[in-house]
């Protein structure tokens, strides 16, 4: 797909440490990249991918900070133009292998070929029999086969973008109240039910509510963006505000319960679902709300064994697409509308309060939606692509980078390149 080109000497000194590129052009041989950077980029043409190389934790600071100085020089003297790349983390010998994620793009570190250890993009060791790579080994070279693919945490970012358990990604174009998560389980009998709504012009989430149907009374939980803040409601029929930071168990049935734990930042909140008699939990729900924005959200199911009691947007669809992989653009993400999920209840209905109804019906009334052509001219996706790269930084190969710059154009602004970056 392009010509390779090998930079050497990036941490002022060493040449332990370098990037490579992968570009349309080839720079003319001893030009420097610190200090001839607009020629070097300016006779490669066009850079579709860089990875760069520390030899040690000092090494990757400064290239961390020299990829930031290039990306900003850059766009002030070319606007729009790109500067895309990973800074790995540092994990000992240099890697004989680098790949990308096939689903996520997302870069991992082969140590020795055949053998491993995988190391992630920060420098962690991960399972290298975790990767879905049936019949072949994760630490071999890929090149003629896809490369490997690490389960992700379903959830929904953004306008919103659901990413499910079987790898979906796509992005929903209807508002109003879906079930995006079910777990059903017959014996003990266990059911939870999470509702999202979706409202605004850019039909980001702006409430979520947890109900549990497990006992003889249901119990419900939710939140909304109107204050970020978590109501209980038991069977007194009372809410109750969660304002503590503490480990709490919030609902409880003889045969389930939530509880909220860790000390988490006041915008973030876990909240873990556990069956009664089990130790572990059958997920852990990653909740962050920006008060006036919206909600982000990530699912973690803990053991596979329970992904057969699962329905729901969350849990995906046979034959659901991916989003396309390589020359990836926001104007390809898929999309769905989702009928099978929505429900025609009113929010009350399902087990929220009136007030958060009242709030959400608020949203949803407003003009139709504008057509993404309509608002994002190319200078504003260029805008909104180099905010989110900022951002996003190691995951700017990933269809976050795309989901990002699609819900910055269309008037997210910068808030949600944040609360992605972090979720």
């Amino acid at each position: 797909n392009g010509l390779l080109v090998v930079s050497p000497g990036l941490d002022f000194g060493s040449r332990d440490s370098f990037a490579v590129f992968l570009t349309a052009g080839c720079p003319d041989s001893g030009l420097s990249l610190l200090k001839d950077d607009v020629q070097f980029f300016k006779q490669m043409q066009q850079v579709y991918d860089s990875i760069w190389l520390p030899h040690d934790d000092t090494a990757g600071h400064v290239l961390r900070g020299t990829l930031r100085h290039i990306r900003t020089r850059m766009a002030s003297i070319a606007p729009g133009a790109s500067v895309p790349g990973t800074v790995l983390g540092f994990s000992g010998p240099r890697p004989q292998l680098v790949f990308r994620d096939g689903s996520t793009r997302i870069l991992y570190q082969v140590r020795f070929q055949n053998v491993g250890p995988i190391i992630d993009e920060s420098g962690r060791e991960v399972d290298r029999f975790g990767f879905s790579t049936p019949g072949r080994n994760a630490a071999t070279a890929t090149l003629g086969s896809p490369n490997p693919v690490w389960p992700v945490d379903p959830g929904v970012l953004g306008d919103p973008h659901i990413h499910t358990m079987d790898g979906g990604q796509y992005t929903l174009l209807r508002e109003g109240s879906f079930l995006l998560w079910r777990f059903g389980l017959p014996q003990p009998h266990v059911e939870w039910q999470i509702f999202a709504h979706y409202a605004g012009r850019q039909s980001f989430t702006k409430g979520l509510l947890l109900v549990d149907t497990s006992g003889s009374e249901p119990s419900s939980m939710e939140i909304t963006s109107e204050h970020c803040e978590w109501q209980t409601q038991s069977s007194s029929k009372k809410w109750s505000p969660v304002n503590s930071e503490a480990p709490e168990v919030l609902l409880s049935n003889p045969s389930s319960r939530m509880k909220l734990v860790g000390n988490q930042r006041k915008d973030v909140k876990k909240i873990q679902l556990f069956i009664a008699d089990e130790k572990d939990p059958v997920a852990t729900l990653k909740v962050m709300c920006r008060q006036g924005h919206h909600i982000n959200l990530k699912l973690h199911m803990e053991n596979q064994k329970w992904a057969s009691f699962v329905s729901g947007e969350l849990k995906g669809q046979k034959g659901q697409k991916q989003m396309p992989t390589g020359k990836t653009s926001m104007l390809q993400l898929v999309t769905s509308e989702d009928k099978d999920f929505e429900v025609k209840k009113t929010w009350a209905q399902l087990g929220g309060s009136s007030h958060a109804q009242q709030y959400l019906q608020n949203l949803d009334e407003h003009p139709n939606k504008l057509m993404f052509s309509q608002m994002c001219n190319p200078q504003a996706q260029a805008d909104a692509r180099a905010l989110c790269q900022k951002h996003l930084g190691t995951v700017g190969h990933s269809s976050y980078l795309e989901e990002c710059v699609y819900d910055v154009c269309v008037g997210g602004g910068e808030v949600s390149a944040e609360m992605a970056a972090e979720m």
